[in-house]
C-alpha cells in the first residue's frame, strides 16, 4: 500500500472518528438539551400553578373585600341611625327640660298665689275675730 494510501485510509479514519466524536458530542448536546427542555417545562409549570394560586388568592380577597366594604357601609348606616336617634332623643330632652321649666314657672306663679290667697285668708279671718269679740 503506497504512503498516499495510508495517508488517505488514516484522514478517513481520523475524519470517521471525528464525525463519530462530532455524534457523540451531538448526543450529549441533545440530552442536555431535552433536560433543559424537561426543566423548563417543570418551571413553566410550577409558573403556571403559582400564578393560578395567585389568581386564586386574587379572587378570594377581591370577595373578602366586597364583604368588608359591605360591612362598613352597614356599619356606616347603623352609625348614622345611632347619631340620629341620640340627636332626637337629644332635642327630646331639650323639650322636656323646657316643659319642666315651664311647669315649675307655674307652680312658682301658683305658689306666689296660694300665698296671696293664705294672706288674704289670714286677714278674713283676723277681720271676723275681732267681730266676734264685740
Amino acid at each position: 500500500m503506497p504512503l498516499s494510501c495510508f495517508s488517505s485510509v488514516l484522514a478517513s479514519l481520523r475524519g470517521g472518528a471525528a464525525a463519530a466524536a462530532e455524534d457523540d458530542a451531538g448526543e450529549e448536546g441533545t440530552a442536555a438539551l431535552l433536560r433543559r427542555r424537561l426543566l423548563v417545562g417543570e418551571v413553566a409549570a410550577n409558573l403556571e400553578e403559582e400564578v393560578g394560586a395567585l389568581e386564586r388568592a386574587l379572587a378570594m380577597a377581591v370577595a373578602e373585600r366586597a364583604a368588608v366594604e359591605a360591612r362598613r357601609l352597614d356599619a356606616e348606616a347603623r352609625a348614622d341611625d345611632a347619631e340620629a336617634r341620640v340627636l332626637a332623643a337629644a332635642e327630646e330632652k331639650d323639650a322636656r327640660v323646657e316643659e319642666l321649666v315651664l311647669a315649675a314657672v307655674e307652680a312658682a306663679a301658683k305658689r306666689r298665689q296660694i300665698r296671696v290667697l293664705e294672706l288674704q285668708i289670714q286677714a278674713v279671718n283676723n277681720m271676723t275675730s275681732k267681730f266676734r269679740w264685740y
